[in-house]
């Protein structure tokens, strides 16, 4: 199955433009994707075929795929301005959000900070913000620093094929080739006859600050719609870990295990989107 998706793009209050992957079915529930960290909005398309009862949406994120960099560095609570000033430059009003990763961390937050926005949350390999103990605090600012330093200091050569950049993100990343090729279709660009990331650089920095576990957690409990939470079998094991630390903190989560890695959505598109279109009670 193929499914053939829109190039749109939005202007934002602070000028920022950002690219959305938008299968044009509007009058459907709307359906917002947040991809993961250095993913993009390709990251949705082996599920897009899938979701023709919804209005889709596959965002690129800040400083991903083909949406604007920041001119600030990357921290959490500031994509949750993000997705507040695209909401408003879109018009939606109320949806369903779905986050894969740290789309799934975003949008977990974002439903407890805009309840009022979310009609129901899809969670795939994330359960809400990461959260540090307090005494970690030094180290990860002392982390953070150093890493900024290293980040302006990094130079980047390319890669002389689109090949050699899949296998470089196949080699970093828990990804099959297949799926890793079209998020890297997306995330390149040829200059001077070589690949770049278009990626921000920045993206790489270490946050300098995490939410303790209680911060986290009040997010969490302010929100107000029906969760869903997948994970991959071979996905992020401490994810079992923090399942067990923050399921009471939900009014209403529904949990499943599929099969596949981090990227399952990718790999197992299809019973993935079994899931989704049942939470959403489209069929």
């Amino acid at each position: 199955m193929t499914a053939t998706l829109q190039e749109r793009r939005l202007r934002l209050a602070d000028g920022r433009h950002i690219a959305l992957l938008d299968n044009g079915q509007e009058g459907r529930p709307l359906l917002v994707a947040l991809h993961g960290w250095l993913d993009n909005g390709a990251s949705f398309l082996p599920l897009a075929p899938w979701l023709g009862a919804f209005h889709l949406v596959c965002v690129d994120l800040p400083g991903h795929g083909h949406s604007d960099h920041k001119h600030t560095s990357y921290v959490f609570v500031d994509w949750l301005d993000d997705l507040y000033q695209i909401t408003q430059a879109a018009g939606w009003q109320r949806f369903i959000l779905l986050g894969h990763s740290l789309g799934a961390l975003i949008a977990s937050a974002y439903a407890g900070v805009f309840p009022e926005q979310i009609e129901r949350l899809i969670l795939l390999e994330g359960l809400g913000p990461l959260s540090q103990p307090d005494e970690e605090v030094p180290g990860q600012l002392r982390r953070a620093i150093l890493n900024r330093t290293r980040t302006r200091e990094r130079a980047t050569s390319g890669f002389a094929t689109l090949e050699e950049a899949v296998a470089a993100r196949c080699k970093v990343a828990d990804i099959p080739p297949s799926a890793a090729r079209l998020i890297c279709e997306r995330q390149l660009e040829a200059r001077a006859g070589r690949w770049y990331w278009r990626s921000d650089p920045r993206l790489r920095d270490l946050s300098p600050l995490r939410m303790s576990e209680g911060q986290a957690q009040a997010l969490i409990r302010a929100i107000a719609c029906p969760v869903l939470f997948i994970r991959g079998e071979q996905g992020f094991p401490g994810l079992l870990a923090q399942w067990q630390l923050r399921e009471a903190a939900f009014g209403h989560i529904e949990r499943v295990t599929v099969a596949g890695g981090h990227h399952f959505h990718m790999e197992n598109s299809s019973e993935t989107a079994v899931y989704i279109e049942n939470f959403a009670e489209i069929r």
